[in-house]
């Protein structure tokens, strides 16, 4: 397995460029990575070290023998399966997400919009396995959202015959971002892991008997079920 040394920081708030009164655009991504909430304290060792730990821990709780680029000589030894999994690239994308609480009451429908910090994770994945014909990698993309916890609930005041809203909001935290790598590396290593799956089925189950379902494996309770948005996505194929 391989990771990257570094990561790609880019702050999509844009809008604090018009209040800074920057014009010359090669400065923008400077300017909003020195004004990021998130981005510029977000130490890329500790970040990338929670991501591999998270996601070598879970290709082995599937079964997977791990080799670093630290025992490439120990993985050139393997005389079974073997497959290079390299993260190109990974970006944390500060921004703000807007939530959207809707209801319907008494036939009439009520939405609240709220607006929260958010950071998406994304992730560039190679896939390839050893000895097969095609010396080209096959290029994955995955992505995950972190926000402020939010939390609302409307209200009907029997009194005043009103629609109130009420929520609660915890901010996200710089250290949460560390514990959330560490969660996604888990959860890209079983995403990783169901591609494998899918491709072996592609390739040796006839026709008849494969449904059009992509699976997932639950490697804890030994489980199958079927994936929707959860999964690799295809870049180059």
């Amino acid at each position: 397995m391989f990771f990257p040394d570094f990561l790609f920081k880019t702050n999509q708030k844009t809008f604090l460029l018009d209040s800074l009164g920057v014009t010359d655009k090669t400065q923008f991504d400077s300017v909003l990575l020195a004004h990021s909430k998130y981005l510029q304290h977000i130490s890329d060792s500790l970040f990338l070290a929670n991501y591999k730990l998270g996601f070598t821990k879970e290709l082995s709780a599937f079964g997977f023998s791990v080799f670093d680029e630290n025992n490439v000589a120990g993985f050139m030894e393997v005389d079974t399966n073997a497959f290079v999994i390299n993260i190109a690239q990974i970006e944390l994308e500060e921004t703000i997400y807007t939530d959207r609480d809707e209801t319907l009451i008494y036939d009439t429908y009520y939405f609240h919009e709220q607006d929260l910090e958010a950071v998406y994770i994304n992730s560039w994945i190679e896939i390839s396995k050893v000895n097969e014909n095609s010396n080209k990698a096959n290029v994955y993309f995955a992505t995950g959202l972190i926000t402020d916890d939010f939390d609302g609930d409307f209200n009907y005041d029997l009194f005043t015959g009103k629609i109130n809203y009420s929520y609660h909001l915890d901010s996200l935290e710089r250290s949460e971002l560390y514990k959330y790598a560490y969660k996604l590396g888990r959860t890209f290593a079983g995403y990783t892991f169901d591609f494998l799956l899918n491709d072996y089925l592609d390739k040796t189950v006839s026709e008849e008997e494969r449904s059009d379902k992509y699976w997932r494996f639950n490697p804890y309770d030994k489980t199958f079920f079927p994936a929707y948005d959860d999964r690799l996505v295809p870049l180059d194929e």
